[in-house]
């Protein structure tokens, strides 16, 4: 029971300081010191650290599998990894991944639209929830499931941070983006 609580708690710390160090107040703070480019680069050295650490403890704690993860349920699995993958795969053709992780010089804030960004507005996030379920289903265990239950539940916190991050960027742009791209499952749109 304690290596359970110690996974819920370190997905607790590692989600509050992902949230957190993203702040306008702490990117700020920190400006005084050492560039937003390089700050960018700590801030995701900081994310992969910690993720590696999490899924570490996550797959040191000894447990039962909760059914045979084989046949259909492995495909779907392995289905549901390769979707989630793709999504995050576009998201970075519409938003170059080396300016999300801080490698490339960035300019002016723009508000992307684009690709994959016409049709959801968070890919990072829905490939995150397939990855995530997937992960569960191909490695059915306690461990995984806290894991995949803890990420699960942050992400609306996390939308909801990054969006008002965004509304108070970009205000009414970003508004009227809102009410015509869906967050994360694409519908059909109505001319």
């Amino acid at each position: 029971m304690a290596a359970y609580t110690v996974l819920i708690v370190g997905w607790v710390i590692y989600f509050f300081l992902h949230s957190w160090l993203a702040t306008e107040r702490v990117k700020k703070w920190n400006s005084r010191w050492v560039s937003s480019r390089t700050y960018r680069l700590l801030y995701n050295a900081f994310a992969t650290v910690g993720l590696l650490m999490m899924l570490w403890i996550n797959s040191s704690i000894p447990a039962t599998i909760f059914f045979a993860s084989e046949g259909y349920v492995r495909f779907f699995s392995l289905l549901m990894v390769t979707l989630g993958v793709l999504l995050i795969r576009a998201h970075f053709r519409a938003s170059p991944a080396s300016e999300f992780l801080g490698l490339a010089a960035t300019g002016p804030a723009q508000l992307r639209v684009d690709g994959i960004l016409r049709h959801i507005r968070h890919p990072l996030y829905a490939g995150i929830i397939l990855i995530t379920t997937g992960f569960f289903f191909f490695i059915p265990k306690l461990p995984v499931l806290i894991t995949c239950s803890c990420i699960l539940l942050y992400l609306p916190i996390g939308i909801w941070l990054e969006e008002q991050k965004l509304l108070q960027q970009f205000g009414d742009t970003f508004r009227q983006y809102r009410k015509t791209v869906p967050a994360l499952l694409p519908w059909p749109r109505k001319n």
